[in-house]
Order: C-alpha cells, then sequence, then structure tokens
C-alpha cells in the first residue's frame, strides 16, 4: 500500500509542476514573434514606417488611392510580425485601398512592453485613433485579422467598430482551442490571455466575412465555426476546400476580400 500512495503522490507531485510550468511559461506558448524585422522595402511593398517617440515601428501605412476605397486594417498571427501580409497589401494597395498593418508590442521593430492581450489591445486602439487622426472616417475602416490577429481586432471592435470586420482562420476563444490542445490541465483557470472573441463580438451590428480552410490543423474548423455560428449581426461564411492556416488568401480568400470591399463600397 505504501507504495501505491508513494507513486501517486510522485505523480500528483508532477502533475501540480506540470501546472506551475504552463502556467508560468503560456505567453511563451501563445506569442510567437520572428526574431528579424523586414522593412517595407525588403518585402517590396510601398507602404510608410510609422514610428514612435522612442523610435520603435508601430505600423505600416499607406492611405487609398481610389476616391472609394477603404482603409483595412491588417491584424496579423501570433507568430507573423507586421510584414508578414505583404502580398495582402499588394493587392488591396493595387485595388485603391488604404492599409495599415497593426504592430504588435515585444514583435520585430517593438522594443519595451511583452505582448499580452492587454498591450496588444490598446496598441491597436492607439493605432485605430491614429488612422482616424489622418482625416480617415470611422465607416471606411475595416478590420481584416488572421488567427490571433482577428482576436486582437475582435477586443478592439468592443470600442472601436468596424464597417467591416473579415475574420480569417478565426477561433471563438483561446480557451476553448487550448482545452482541446491540453485536455488535462484546467485550462480556463490557468490562462492569463483568454481572448474570448465570441464575448467581445456579442453585441456587434457590422458585417461579419467569415473565411476558413476544411483542413487547418492548427485552428480546426469548428472552432472558427463556433465564432460563426455565435455571431447575431449581419454575416456571410466561405469555408475553403483544402485550405490550411495561413494559405488562405491565394486558395480565394483575395477575391473574396476585394469582392466584400467593393460591396462595402457600392
Amino acid at each position: 500500500m505504501k507504495w501505491v500512495i508513494g507513486i501517486l503522490a510522485v505523480l500528483i507531485g508532477l502533475y501540480i509542476l506540470l501546472v506551475i510550468g504552463v502556467y508560468v511559461m503560456q505567453r511563451k506558448l501563445l506569442y510567437f514573434p520572428p526574431e528579424n524585422y523586414l522593412s517595407p522595402a525588403d518585402v517590396n511593398v510601398e507602404m510608410e514606417e510609422i514610428r514612435n517617440a522612442q523610435n520603435d515601428i508601430i505600423s505600416w501605412w499607406t492611405p487609398p488611392t481610389s476616391p472609394d476605397g477603404k482603409t483595412v486594417m491588417v491584424f496579423h498571427g501570433n507568430g507573423s510580425a507586421i510584414y508578414s501580409h505583404y502580398d495582402v497589401f499588394n493587392d488591396l494597395i493595387e485595388a485603391g485601398h488604404g492599409v495599415l498593418s497593426v504592430g504588435y508590442p515585444g514583435y520585430p521593430g517593438q522594443s519595451g512592453v511583452s505582448p499580452t492581450q492587454k498591450s496588444l489591445t490598446e496598441a491597436a486602439k492607439r493605432q485605430y485613433e491614429w488612422v482616424v487622426n489622418q482625416g480617415i472616417s470611422p465607416e471606411n475602416i475595416v478590420f481584416y485579422g488572421t488567427s490571433l490577429g482577428s482576436a486582437v481586432a475582435a477586443q478592439l471592435s468592443i470600442t472601436h467598430e468596424p464597417s467591416l470586420f473579415i475574420a480569417d482562420a478565426s477561433f471563438n476563444s483561446i480557451v476553448a482551442v487550448g482545452a482541446e490542445a491540453m485536455p488535462f490541465l484546467p485550462v480556463r483557470f490557468l490562462l492569463k490571455d483568454k481572448f474570448l472573441s465570441d464575448e467581445a463580438l456579442q453585441n456587434g451590428s457590422f458585417p461579419l466575412i467569415w473565411i476558413h480552410g476544411t483542413k487547418d490543423t492548427i485552428v480546426p474548423l469548428k472552432f472558427g465555426e463556433l465564432l460563426f455560428e455565435g455571431y447575431k449581426g449581419p454575416k456571410t461564411a466561405y469555408r475553403i476546400e483544402d485550405g490550411l492556416h495561413n494559405n488562405l488568401w491565394g486558395l480565394g480568400g483575395r477575391d473574396i476580400v476585394l469582392k466584400a470591399l467593393k460591396s462595402e463600397i457600392n
């Protein structure tokens, strides 16, 4: 009997250590900033680096060139950076739209504050207000978020509603995704950054365009469907057959987004 109790005590101790380790390291498990910064010239996109007083690059910007162009705030994922969606930027710019690539604290180009739900959301609010200060009407501001970027955009939408919200490879909450990935842990109680996108969007009335790949293994389709199904405002769903997590723009996402922006204009 003593050896059974001893084994149980060891297992319980190991489990407690695992829980503590995950709790302490959770933000390193959630945010994966690339090591290097690439400039607009490096990725062949004509955008301006916007810097703060500390010379950090807080965003990339180009205004709309078409009289009817929208301004699209692009929110990247947890393992991407301000430069990652240069193909999206080029396509939007070519169509006459303005683009603000939203920069995150702790990611390439920025120093100081570490990435957290609060720091990313506050940074997004400042960048939204910066866009408005450039003379862009809130009625012409669109949110386009990929993966974690959709969650950041959802948090921003609580206080700053877009004219259109485009969710690419999104999820209903980090809690739900984490609980499936680690069912043996009390994820809901451990998580500091829950990114409850479903709750953030629950009072939204703006149009939602939802895009998800059927073979996404990073954010499985069902988590995106939960977000879409829970949204009460006007919405349209696009499931891209055989689409993965990071390739939806080239598999039809581009046409969906440009058509949606044109519809908003007309």
